[in-house]
């Protein structure tokens, strides 16, 4: 191989390096753009995109504007007014500061930016292509920035392959723009999609732009924290343990008002909710930490989404500290006041006289038997256990079971509200459980797992449901393509919606569930993807854990439970019922 001297490179092949780790997607062109908008001052933000960014992406702003002379340097990558010295670095109050953006968006796209000052009449638009500046002209126009961006990867046919779809594409777009507008609840900010308003921010405080961007329902999920120390100040708001889900999402995190990732103090925060949550979900936050800028190191990655922290423990204990006082104060989580003497934490009123526990003694037991539990006269162990999964032995003498003739065999049997003169009639137990006698065995329900198993099967069988007229219509607007993408499954599951001038109306839904748990079905469904069952599923499961719900008629229940296509477990594969024969029962005499 010959040797090959050592160049400098082109700088057009540099900004396209560049490029490749500052733009990935449209959203990041978004983000970039929207920062330096709040670095300029301004109070309102206007992003505006066709096609999720690809055909075109416009942010305006009316911050102080650039002035003339310095705005040819704007799209010279490196060249920034927000450091001067190697110390500024560390001591940054600013979103940007890499001198990088601007540059990269003109080397993959056809960029326009205009600006104008306050001290003077007319701005100035300057327009540049795939890293070609194509010249410039007066422009009038109020004061501010406006950044177009035109066909971005136009020059990077690899690049804009890669594009996901624009549903997914604009996804991140939002995410990108909530993110940021949270994190500055002071600026006015909008965002339009194919001409549609598709979010419109009034300034406000932190609650009330939180409410705005997770949903008006979140208003009284919200648990606020705020704990000053020397190290770090946390502020900010945890959604309380229910609205917690399998999936991450909805989890804000600001250093010093700069939007970052950081797993490990979304594990601080996990902690914090330690038996308060399952441990396969995770919670909802938007969380604050300031800090000393001297203290923290944000120049890790040219997305600037990283961040390094000088005393990097001393900020998870204190986060995880925070976060678990504040779900203490507003009685989330136990606690306990020690100037209070340990005796009047108890009540004394309904303690019983402990009574010593009886023996059993099995004279059957073999120690050296492989199974040492007691063989069923079916031929299998008997596992007793509702928090242990069925073994497949009982799942095959449970599906061969016969059972009395009113439909409980035949899954296409849709039961009705008055109950079969043939049915036998299921006795409830504290409200918990439900039993069935039979000839030779009895049958035990888990009331609440068996609810979980008909919601699951109403979701995801596909037979179409009758819908409920709501009372009062309840408004809300999804995002672009959602009726596309579920219009087929909402008409299934029994929704209706009128549309006024982009406004949705939603004025019935499913007949199975109240309408403020049906407009929560409805926003969960907008994050997820249409053509995965799996994220579907891992949805229904979180909507059933956030609004538990039990048929009042038991016997309704016990028979739709059996029309169900597997009625032995749950959604979260946990057994929903139970068969005792007369060698189960023995064993409790």
């Amino acid at each position: 191989m010959n040797r090959v001297p050592i160049r400098a490179l082109p700088e057009s092949v540099a900004n396209l390096v560049a490029a490749g780790e500052v733009v990935q997607r449209p959203s990041s062109v978004v983000k970039e753009l929207v920062e330096n908008a709040i670095d300029a001052g301004a109070t309102e933000i206007e992003v505006a995109l066709n096609q999720a960014g690809r055909t075109r992406i416009q942010v305006r702003d009316n911050g102080h504007g650039i002035d003339p002379e310095d705005l040819p340097l704007a799209l010279v990558r490196h060249a920034t007014s927000k450091l001067r010295e190697p110390d500024d670095l560390f001591a940054l109050t600013t979103m940007g500061f890499r001198g990088e953006a601007l540059a990269s968006m003109a080397a993959v796209g056809q960029l326009k930016l205009r600006s104008r000052t306050a001290d003077y009449e007319v701005g100035i638009e300057l327009r540049c292509s795939g890293g070609n500046h194509e010249g410039s002209s007066p422009s009038p126009g109020p004061i501010g920035t406006t950044v177009t961006v035109d066909n971005l990867f136009f020059n990077v046919p690899a690049r804009r392959q890669f594009l996901k779809s624009d549903t997914v594409e604009f996804r991140h777009v939002l995410e990108t723009f909530d993110a940021l507008a949270l994190a500055h609840p002071e600026v006015r900010m909008i965002l339009r999609h194919n001409g549609s308003d598709e979010r419109v921010l009034e300034p406000g405080n932190v609650r009330q732009r939180a409410t705005a961007v997770l949903g008006r329902r979140s208003n009284e999920q919200l648990v606020p924290v705020e704990e000053p120390t020397d190290l770090v100040v946390v502020h900010g708001f945890v959604l309380r343990p229910e609205a917690a889900r399998k999936t991450r999402g909805d989890q804000y995190l600001f250093v010093n008002r700069r939007t970052v990732r950081s797993p490990y103090i979304h594990r601080a925060v996990l902690e914090a909710f330690e038996g308060l949550i399952a441990g396969d979900q995770h919670p909802a936050y938007v969380l604050f930490l300031e800090l000393d800028p001297e203290r923290i190191d944000v120049n890790v990655h040219p997305a600037k989404t990283e961040i390094k922290f000088d005393d990097e423990r001393g900020v998870y204990a204190m986060v995880r500290s925070a976060v678990r006082r504040a779900l203490g104060i507003h009685q989330i989580a136990p606690t306990l006041d020690f100037e209070v003497p340990v005796g009047e934490h108890i009540d004394w009123s309904t303690r019983v006289k402990p009574e010593a526990p009886g023996v059993y003694i099995n004279t059957n037991f073999n120690p050296f038997a492989s199974e040492p539990s007691r063989p069923t006269s079916a031929g299998i162990r008997a596992n007793l256990n509702f928090f242990a999964p069925p073994t497949d032995a009982e799942r095959g003498v449970q599906r061969e079971l016969e059972l009395p003739s009113h439909g409980w065999n035949d899954t296409s049997f849709e039961p009705s509200v008055e109950r079969p003169s043939s049915a036998r009639r299921a006795l409830s137990v504290a409200g918990m459980y439900a039993l069935v006698p039979m000839p030779d065995q009895l049958v035990v329900v888990h009331l609440e797992r068996a609810q979980r198993r008909i919601d699951l099967e109403r979701w995801t069988d596909g037979s179409p449901r009758n819908g409920q007229n709501w009372l009062f219509p309840l408004d809300w607007t999804p995002p672009p393509g959602f009726a596309d993408a579920w219009n087929d499954r909402l008409a299934t599951w029994g929704f209706a919606w009128e549309v006024r001038d982009s406004e949705w109306m939603w004025t019935a839904g499913p007949g199975f569930c109240a309408p403020e748990a049906a407009i929560d079905w409805l926003e969960g469904l907008s994050r997820i993807d249409s053509e995965d069952d799996g994220e579907l599923r891992t949805w229904i499961s979180q909507w059933l854990s956030a609004h538990p719900r039990r048929q009042p008629d038991v016997q309704d229940v016990m028979d739709r439970l059996f029309a169900c296509s597997d009625p032995w477990t749950d959604d979260l594969g946990r057994p929903t019922a139970r068969l005792l024969n007369a060698d189960e029962l023995a064993r409790f005499f």
